[in-house]
């Protein structure tokens, strides 16, 4: 267990280091999900930063958020946030994405006014049925979700949200290293090889939450 963590703390990647997603002429897609349970039973939803339950039982409250940004045909980045609101998500885009993309979110609030920063804001609205229109989707995000939460459940079964971004740091490794961006397995591993220099993850820090 703890060697494992000490192996995803080498997955994480110098956002900085590495460069903004998208740029002029690209398409950069921004969603989030809500994963698990919140240890501290409490989540800020996607309407207005105040929580809320659903009669279903399903939706955001109780849950852990997390938010994740994807260039079309190039790399992601996800974040766990302590709370999904709109000044949590704007900062997380203007520190990774440039001005100059075209961005692409569903109907969610969260990125109404964010959005008029970019060069462009497309929006999907699932709320009345619509997915895709023309080019304009949110599926590459959606897609990146839905394998995370799939390792999640059916690999790990389990997480202590203190360790959800170690987790999110491997589902990410993977992700900007998949055989599409022609890398392959061995240059896989001699990437992550090379990444464990200068990192060092001592057992007592393996319970430090990080958000962004």
């Amino acid at each position: 267990w703890f060697m494992a963590h000490r192996i995803r703390e080498a997955m994480k990647e110098d956002h900085d280091a590495s460069g903004p997603l998208g740029g002029e002429g690209k398409v950069v897609e921004a969603d989030e999900t809500y994963f698990g349970k919140r240890e501290d039973r409490y989540v800020s939803p996607r309407r207005k930063g105040e929580p809320y339950k659903t009669k279903s039982g399903k939706g955001p409250a109780g849950k852990r958020a997390v938010v994740s940004l994807v260039e079309r045909g190039g790399k992601v980045r996800t974040f766990h946030v302590q709370h999904a609101t709109k000044d949590t998500v704007r900062d997380i885009l203007v520190r990774n994405v440039p001005r100059e993309t075209t961005l692409h979110t569903d109907g969610s609030p969260l990125y109404k006014e964010t959005g008029k920063e970019y060069a462009a804001h497309e929006v999907v609205q699932h709320s009345i049925g619509e997915y895709v229109r023309g080019t304009v989707h949110t599926n590459t995000v959606e897609n990146v979700f839905s394998v995370f939460k799939r390792g999640m459940v059916g690999v790990y079964q389990h997480c202590g949200e203190a360790h959800l971004h170690r987790y999110i740091a491997e589902f990410d490794f993977r992700y900007n290293r998949r055989a599409a961006l022609k890398v392959s397995d061995t240059e896989r591993a001699e990437m992550l090889l090379e990444a464990i220099r200068g990192k060092r993850l001592t057992y007592r820090r393996t319970g430090e939450a990080a958000h962004a």
